[in-house]
């Protein structure tokens, strides 16, 4: 993993010289920092609140545990309230067992094994880089994507059903990239080099890039997840205020509501129904499919696995299509499990246990490295993943780079964990 890391940095080092040295760079930095400089420095952000609702910083959860493992569990106790529809006993003893296995791997497991231990610190600088490449990349298959449907999904819905995944999937790229690149900024803040106006102030405006980029390919998810991890960046570098916290919330929500109303409008012809009410039934729709996994998954599942495999490429079906035709569905469409169901598919309530202890232990290694160290690195790390199994709750964790997110985090926790090392 490291000869990785080092081969990757490498180059990416090289290909930030070279831009950073183009004169179009030169020309595009000048202009943003002039425009940096006049929002500083302007009659708008005076009025901007820097100290608003501050009554909300006396609690302690508020200011400090918002963003905890635990959110995922109370994510999903949301998620089945705003489904608000009957469930088997079964499924009911199964959720509550990955509760519980959740909290101990999450909570209890990480103060064991993580106290007195040194720490992994990354050089910011090399992140930087990393990130900077995989934005590259990002824009490069945005224009092939673009090119290929010869106009923008975001004016022509139908064409995001014929995009090619191979294009897409690496369009993707520039939601790591914004956190990477983000925890360089929030690096610089931490060690005074960069005041928190500027640091918000960049941090929102390459943000608001790959927003751009995502929202022109007509994607919701990818802009929720961005947008949370932005969020739980800027909430533990205490970039951003309670207030703003919650105004993100806000934020997120409007998103899923807003753009899910016009997606049932434009593509299921729903528009009797509100956005909350089809948010509700989207949510009712997706706890009843968990529910009919459950029944027919049983204490050891009957895919074993196969269900997982299916994630890689190749020509089989993907595994919400594969969903779709257990329930007896329309083959040709994609199903959401939920965060629970390719568990129970794959390994019924053993999968379940060992499935939601895993995630725990991942999301709790994460936090404690994060409340341990507060480096901008590991922020950005764990908002990556715990942004992805949030949003993971409805859809499930069936995507690639999502789950190549979650081994990454895994195999950096796994070597805070097991040794000790010296400064990358």
């Amino acid at each position: 993993m490291s000869s990785i890391y080092n081969l990757s940095t490498k180059l990416s080092l090289k290909i930030k010289n070279l831009i950073e040295n183009t004169f179009i760079f030169l020309i595009l930095q000048k202009l943003f920092l002039y425009i940096e400089d006049l929002w500083l420095n302007s009659f708008f952000r005076q009025l901007y609140p820097d100290k608003f609702l501050n009554f909300l910083n006396d609690s302690y959860i508020l200011k400090n545990h918002i963003f905890s493992p635990l959110i995922i569990i109370v994510a999903f106790a949301f998620f089945m309230i705003l489904a608000s529809i009957p469930i088997s006993p079964s499924l009911q003893f199964n959720i509550l067992i990955g509760f519980i296995s959740f909290f101990i791997f999450s909570t209890i497991i990480p103060k064991a094994v993580l106290n007195d231990k040194k720490f992994i610190i990354f050089d910011s600088k090399k992140i930087y880089s990393l990130g900077l490449l995989l934005l590259i990349i990002s824009f490069i298959f945005f224009y092939l994507n673009i090119i290929t449907l010869g106009s923008l999904p975001l004016l022509d819905p139908s064409l995001r059903y014929v995009l090619d995944p191979k294009l897409t999937l690496p369009t993707f790229l520039s939601i790591p990239a914004v956190a990477l690149m983000g925890s360089h900024i929030l690096k610089e803040m931490q060690n005074d080099q960069l005041s928190k106006s500027s640091a918000k102030f960049r941090l929102i405006s390459l943000s608001a890039i790959s927003i751009l980029l995502l929202f022109c390919l007509g994607y919701r998810t990818p802009l929720v997840a961005l947008i949370l991890i932005v969020v739980i960046m800027g909430y533990y570098t205490k970039l951003f205020q309670v207030w703003e916290i919650i105004l993100g919330f806000l934020i997120i929500l409007s998103v899923v509501m807003v753009l899910g109303y016009f997606r049932s409008v434009e593509e299921y012809a729903l528009g009797y129904l509100s956005a909350l009410d089809f948010l509700r039934s989207r949510a009712a729709f997706t706890l009843g499919v968990l529910d009919l996994l459950n029944h027919i998954s049983g204490f050891f599942g009957f895919m074993h696995g196969n269900l997982a495999l299916s994630i890689l490429p190749g020509p089989g079906d993907g595994p919400r299509v594969i969903i779709g035709k257990l329930i007896a569905w329309r083959s040709s469409v994609t199903i959401t499990p939920t965060l629970f169901g390719p568990m129970l598919v794959d390994f019924g309530t053993v999968g379940i246990t060992v499935g939601m202890g895993f995630l725990g232990l991942i999301t709790g290694a994460g936090y404690k490295i994060l409340q341990k160290t507060k480096d901008s690195f590991y922020v950005a790390l764990y908002a990556i993943i715990l942004s992805y199994i949030i949003i993971g709750v409805e859809t499930g964790i069936l995507d690639q780079l999502v789950i190549l997110y979650i081994l990454v985090a895994a195999i950096i926790y796994f070597a805070n964990i097991l040794k000790k090392q010296n400064p990358c």
